[in-house]
């Protein structure tokens, strides 16, 4: 057995020009440490609040929690905002009135804070942190309009795709929406996701790729009264639920917003108070070192992972040791979302030339190999 010490050396030297690889996984949020506000000019008072008003925006979007500004001691992390900066600037409105306003904002303040102090913020205040690996949400919309159904293409309706696609960024979602062509209507039929058809729902959406699906369907009463009746298709559950807003806008916002809440409360680590969890994960089947870099990097950019080393490597399997935010289940439900890792049973302990067994490692072992 190769020592564990010598043998990212030891690869590459020998396997350095198999370094290229197309990795597929849930999708990698690049922007959750960075938010807008609106403002009035460029005063100092006027960007300390923009800069307050940013950064609860990224707290929300780190954390998953958008219950999280309603805690009390949150108010206090907010009054450090400034001190978290690490750049910030202005742009301003492109659709500010024609007659200025004293009391209107007239630009919009960006900033961006420092990943690794908001991190550190965050977890000493007993919050959680969902990392940048992050589920895709795939969503079909349909509307009923008096005893009219059809399939909604957000791509006809562009205000509407603003919406989503600004309620998404401010929960750090990736989000996916149907091309809705002659494909995608041949695949799913309008009767198909009104009656909510899991199996013909999941098939027509496997031309996305999507890590999970979100169904919409929603309902005009006239005027102000709109209903939403949502699912959401996790990769072993499904979750189901109702709204009701004044304007189509309103509803769809809920319904993802309700969304997010789901898959931060599935895929987030939820146990910061109750410590670490130290794992061994074990991968079979690395033969490439390009295979075992993948997976290294790919292990790291779990948000539930705190710290990662490498405890024993062979030519055919590598073991890590895995100090783990939380329980077993978060780490295998944030491995289950990326395409990389699949469980596999364990396997018998190799007998070798000496005719011995070798040692176990101490700990809980995960076992996985790459798809």
């Amino acid at each position: 057995m190769i020592d564990r010490r010598s043998f990212p050396h030891y690869c590459w030297l020998l396997l350095a020009p198999l370094l290229f690889w197309q990795s597929v996984q849930a999708e990698q949020v690049d922007n959750l440490y960075e938010a807008e506000s609106a403002v009035v000019g460029q005063g100092t008072e006027a960007r300390a609040k923009g800069i307050k008003n940013a950064f609860a925006q990224v707290l929300v979007k780190v954390s998953g929690d958008r219950s999280l500004l309603s805690n009390p001691e949150i108010d206090g992390l907010l009054r450090k905002a400034s001190s978290y900066v690490q750049q910030y600037r202005y742009r301003m409105l492109d659709d500010k009135s024609a007659e200025p306003d004293a009391d209107q904002p007239d630009r919009i303040l960006w900033a961006r804070f420092d990943e690794r102090a908001v991190n550190r913020l965050l977890r000493q205040s007993g919050v959680p942190v969902w990392g940048t690996t992050r589920p895709s949400v795939l969503i079909w919309l349909g509307e009923e309009s008096g005893t009219r159904r059809s399939l909604v293409s957000l791509e006809r309706q562009p205000q509407l795709k603003r919406m989503v696609k600004h309620a998404a960024n401010d929960r750090g979602l990736p989000v996916l929406l149907p091309l809705m062509d002659m494909e995608d209507r041949a695949a799913l039929p309008v009767s198909d996701l009104w009656g909510g058809f899991e199996t013909d729902i999941r098939r027509a959406s496997t031309r996305y790729l999507p890590d999970v699906i979100l169904v919409g369907r929603l309902r005009g009463h006239g005027g102000k009264d709109w209903q939403g009746e949502w699912t959401l298709y996790l990769p072993d559950r499904v979750n189901r639920w109702q709204t009701r807003a004044n304007s189509k806008y309103g509803l769809l916002n809920e319904g993802l917003q309700q969304a997010a809440d789901a898959l931060a409360l599935r895929f987030a680590p939820q146990q910061v108070s109750e410590g670490s969890t130290t794992l061994r994960i074990r991968i079979h089947g690395l033969s490439q070192l390009s295979n075992y870099v993948l997976v290294k990097d790919y292990l790291q950019s779990l948000a539930m992972i705190e710290q990662l080393d490498l405890l024993a490597a062979d030519p055919d399997n590598v073991s890590f040791l895995a100090k783990v935010q939380g329980s077993r289940e978060v780490l295998e439900r944030g491995i289950q979302l990326g395409a990389v890792l699949e469980p596999v049973l364990a396997q018998e302990p190799t007998v070798t030339e000496d005719n011995t067994v070798p040692v176990e490692l101490e700990g809980e072992s995960l076992n996985y190999r790459l798809r």
